[in-house]
């Protein structure tokens, strides 16, 4: 019989279908199930394009453990390949890269994607440390137990502050770090105060209850008036409230509390002028959340760093203009090679 960290390995490595697994986690399984039966029912035929994707993304599904936590990822590309690990937002999951992950696997690398703890389908932390040094420990045991040694990092919003703060840490093994929507941020104490508990009661209390209602129209308005400067297709909207129903309620606020301490802010710039890797730090023009100019003033203290803005885009990259993400990685990459 295998041992537990023998199945650990085997349900990393080998990617068996993740059902399968011993630590495919319960989250995962119930949605699986429910994405089967609508795929059996009759369906609209843009629904079944849309439920037929999220099916094929979850049959890409791995689990491991990392400092005790069952986390989901997916492994695409060739096993030689440079490793690009791509680590996601604040109430979002590894799906939010869906449409850079084929693209950037068929040009020669190898794309691992993974949900952070709490969110998308990995299991909550039950001692819930969802801090930036909390979850840059996990992706350093998540790498770990991949065996992966150099590696290239891509991060969005909170994902850059955990990514930035593992370069610091663990600066031997970056190769080079790609941020997107990511800025400086003064520390100011009345939106300290304010804006974790409006998170909680937006996100937790109004947006969450939504979802699991089916209204997904009422998160996809927010969206377009508040978040981003491109209208994103509906199939993604959908796909990008899963992380609503996913998202466990402590992950969001307590990350919401952490990103509003003051040690947390000062940290980035010290932290940026410290990392030695090439990086890029990619803006939206009208980011309401991550603005530009303290993405400017950011790239200033990195010793080897890029800026680039893009215009008429707001905070949500990955889904507003895709195909300029995967431009933009691939030139990057290929420019530190």
């Amino acid at each position: 019989m295998a041992s537990r960290s023998e199945e650990i390995v085997d349900a990393a490595v080998h990617g068996s279908d993740a059902l399968g697994s011993p630590l495919a986690t319960a989250k995962y399984r119930t949605y699986y199930a429910e994405v089967t039966a609508k795929l059996a029912s009759k369906l609209s035929n843009r629904e079944r394009v849309r439920y037929e994707a999220e099916k094929h993304l979850m049959d890409q599904a791995r689990f491991i453990e990392a400092n005790g936590v069952v986390h989901h990822y997916m492994d695409l590309g060739p096993a030689t390949g440079e490793p690009l690990v791509l680590v996601h937002g604040w109430d979002c999951s590894a799906y939010w890269w869906h449409h850079i992950l084929d693209p950037l696997a068929e040009a020669g690398y190898r794309v691992i994607c993974y949900d952070l703890k709490g969110h998308g389908f990995s299991d909550s932390d039950p001692g819930q440390n969802y801090t930036v040094s909390g979850f840059s420990a996990d992706l350093f045991a998540f790498t770990q137990a991949l065996g992966l040694e150099k590696h290239h990092v891509a991060a969005f919003s909170l994902g850059a502050f955990v990514s930035l703060h593992y370069a610091d840490a663990y600066a031997e093994r970056v190769l080079s770090l790609v941020f997107f929507n990511f800025s400086l941020i003064p520390h100011n104490r009345l939106a300290s105060f304010l804006t974790p508990p409006t998170l909680n009661l937006v996100f937790n209390k109004v947006l969450r209850p939504i979802e699991r209602r089916g209204l997904w129209w009422i998160p996809y308005i927010y969206v377009l008036l508040v978040m981003a400067k491109n209208t994103a297709p509906i199939s993604d909207v959908k796909l990008a409230t899963l992380s609503l129903r996913c998202c466990d309620p402590a992950a969001v606020l307590v990350s919401a509390q952490e990103l509003a301490r003051r040690e947390v802010l000062d940290a980035v710039g010290e932290q940026m002028a410290r990392v030695q890797q090439p990086t890029l730090l990619v803006a939206g023009s009208g980011d309401p959340i991550m603005r530009p100019d303290g993405g400017r003033k950011l790239m200033t203290l990195a010793p080897n760093g890029q800026y680039l803005e893009v215009p008429r885009c707001g905070h949500l990259i990955l889904f507003e203009l895709p195909e300029q993400v995967i431009q933009i990685l691939r030139l990057f990459l290929r420019s530190v090679r």
